[in-house]
């Protein structure tokens, strides 16, 4: 028998807090089978004095609905039992006890013969308590006893021996309905716990992240800017190329902050190029491929690489291009959209608008447009 997870279930929360009790597990299976073993040695044992046909077969019918009853709450996965299960398991139980009880002969009745009874619905009963349905384990103990009284004086050993015969259950449902009912938090504990614990790594993967950025930027400010404030705090007087260049790195410091999603070497090596000959660059980022992995030029499967070879590609051709002036605008559009990336070059006398969709294909317009997606107001590098 394998448990069936209800989805339904709200306290539910995955495979570790499902059940918090091992209902349904090989392990209690087996423990089940083996008091089921034991249950019909003692019926026998404890009935050998009886006759009746009769009785053997009310006796066997009642150990085949207690075995029912086990059966339905071992194949329940959940951790709260639905109630028409709950339900149909105490009536099972129940009317196993009663059949069990009513069937025994006076003339050979022993105390010892109810026992077996008995305990099975303890057993059972208690299961129904962890299944976090208390109430119809105590409606089902008290029924079982007003039957079992009212069969004791069917049998002629009395009400109050009948209904004696019952009692030693209670004991047993008063300590699991205590512990059932201080475990009943614990699966919402278990989960905020959980969400602690989730918060707290991604809290911590994002200050390490934040971190590590931070010690990238510095390098790179080092090893750019360093070199340039050294010069000025010496006095040194930039000629026209010093300060081009001087120029040229503050707009690739600037990019790799305004647009992470372009840096590659290959990427800041033409763009500088461009930049050098007159024509602007503007490189944007809003986010659209941070959610993919950002890889090399060479790794075809990543959008990111795809954008910037593209990017590569277009800033090869200019370069090519014998011009001055113009402009290339590349753009990495917000989360959501369908187109992930764009560029756009207005070199030479047609504007080129490249675009980068998410499944993975490129769409190009090389037709002059007098109404462009313009990333917004944006000092030209």
């Amino acid at each position: 028998m394998t448990p069936h997870p209800r989805p339904g279930d709200p306290m539910d929360l995955d495979a570790t807090t499902l059940n918090l009790f091992g209902l349904g597990s090989p392990l209690l299976i087996r423990a089940l089978a083996i008091f089921a073993s034991i249950y019909v040695v003692a019926v026998v044992g404890a009935g050998w004095e009886i006759r009746s046909v009769a009785t053997w077969v009310a006796l066997a019918v009642g150990f085949v609905l207690f075995v029912a009853a086990a059966s339905i709450l071992m194949r329940y996965g959940g951790s709260t039992l639905p109630r028409r299960t709950a339900l149909a398991v105490t009536t099972l139980t129940v009317a196993g006890l009663t059949t069990s009880f009513w069937s025994l002969p006076l003339d050979t009745y022993l105390t010892v013969q109810t026992s077996p009874m008995t305990s099975a619905m303890t057993i059972i009963l208690a299961m129904v308590v962890l299944y976090r349905r208390p109430l119809f384990a105590w409606l089902g103990a008290l029924s079982a006893t007003g039957l079992a009284s009212v069969g004791g004086h069917l049998t002629g050993i009395g009400y109050a021996i009948g209904a004696g015969n019952t009692l030693f259950c209670y004991p047993v449902l008063v300590l699991a309905t205590l512990f059932g009912l201080m475990a009943i938090p614990m699966p919402d504990r278990l989960r905020s716990l959980r969400e602690q614990a989730f918060a707290q790594a991604a809290e911590e993967a994002a200050t390490t992240a934040s971190a590590s950025e931070r010690r990238k930027q510095l390098r790179r400010l080092d090893v750019g800017a360093r070199p340039i404030l050294e010069q000025i705090a010496a006095g040194h007087e930039f000629g026209p190329d010093e300060a081009l260049e001087v120029r040229l790195t503050e707009a690739h410091l600037r990019d790799t902050i305004r647009a992470p999603g372009w840096d590659a070497p290959k990427v800041g090596e033409l763009v500088r190029a461009v930049r050098r000959r007159g024509v602007s660059v503007r490189l944007l980022d809003d986010g659209g491929l941070d959610d993919y992995t950002s890889g090399g030029l060479d790794d075809e499967h990543s959008p990111g690489s795809a954008a910037r070879r593209m990017l590569v590609d277009e800033l090869t051709a200019v370069e090519a291009v014998v011009a001055d002036h113009g402009s290339v605008t590349a753009r990495i559009l917000p989360s959501g959209r369908e187109v992930l990336a764009s560029i756009v070059v207005d070199v030479g006398p047609h504007m080129r608008r490249s675009e980068i969709l998410r499944d993975g294909s490129v769409a190009v317009d090389a037709t002059p447009v007098d109404d462009v997606d313009s990333p917004g107001p944006v000092t030209p590098a």
